[in-house]
């Protein structure tokens, strides 16, 4: 943000304000698989920031990049540390779960919750990566102000721990600017 509250025009001076805004990424990690809130259903815990420990004995992980503002429509979620080659559903929540600490589900933690949005499946690539190619905030009816937060529910059928043959990440959440 910059400001100039002495500019000048010709022999008067002039009190103007310019205020410059940057587009910014506003996300918080939560419900996380390493014990801190709900314990992962069959002690698979995860390291901090991680979903519950899948058959890589890592937690998969949800991140971002790009910004939250709507009118760019550049935001990526990303997510890695999952099964390689095997589909994941990213979806949107209003709502974290229990208080952001999640309730057991398959071999992790549902985080997100209340009117649910499929966004986009994606397979991962052979490191257990993939990404979102759609416009999340457009895919999600999101209006500049939303907070709104995220996860990726993805098959493990061959190394599930608790043998529920599928785990979610970590939960996202992001607050959305015009």
């Amino acid at each position: 943000m910059e400001f100039n509250d002495n500019a000048e025009s010709g022999n008067n001076q002039v009190a103007a304000l310019y205020v410059e805004f940057s587009d910014t990424l506003q996300t918080t990690v939560f419900c996380s698989g390493d014990g801190s809130g709900t314990l992962c259903p069959c002690a698979n815990s995860g390291a901090p920031g991680e979903g519950c420990a899948n058959g890589t004995g890592s937690g998969g992980m949800l991140r971002s990049s790009g910004t939250s503002s709507i009118a760019n429509a550049d935001l990526v979620l990303e997510g890695s540390q999952m099964i390689p080659s095997q589909p994941g559903l990213y979806f949107q929540g209003n709502n974290a779960i229990n208080s952001g600490n999640g309730n057991t589900f398959g071999d992790g933690l549902r985080c997100a919750g209340g009117g649910v949005i499929r966004l986009q499946v994606r397979f991962s690539d052979s490191t257990g990566s993939s990404a979102t190619s759609v416009d999340i905030g457009a895919s999600g009816g999101v209006s500049s102000g939303d907070v709104r937060r995220y996860q990726v529910w993805y098959r493990d059928p061959s190394t599930s721990p608790c043998g529920t043959l599928f785990n979610l990440t970590n939960g996202l959440e992001i607050a959305f600017s015009r």
